[in-house]
């Protein structure tokens, strides 16, 4: 009842070759440096905006 709880599957069983592996990772790693680079952007976009509509509103 205990094995239920640790079974699981080598890469190699999966069919997953070491080039595919790699492949994941890379993909990955970008997707998620993009993800950070572009909310980043959001944030700063939206500040900057936010900026313009208050001195807009205070002349």
């Amino acid at each position: 009842m205990i094995a239920h709880f640790f079974f699981a599957l080598t890469a190699s069983e999966m069919g997953l070759s070491p080039t595919i592996l790699a492949l994941i990772l890379v993909s990955s790693i970008v997707f998620i440096i993009g993800f950070a680079k572009s909310s980043r952007e959001n944030e700063y976009k939206k500040l900057m905006d936010s900026f313009i509509e208050k001195k807009d509103e205070s002349d």
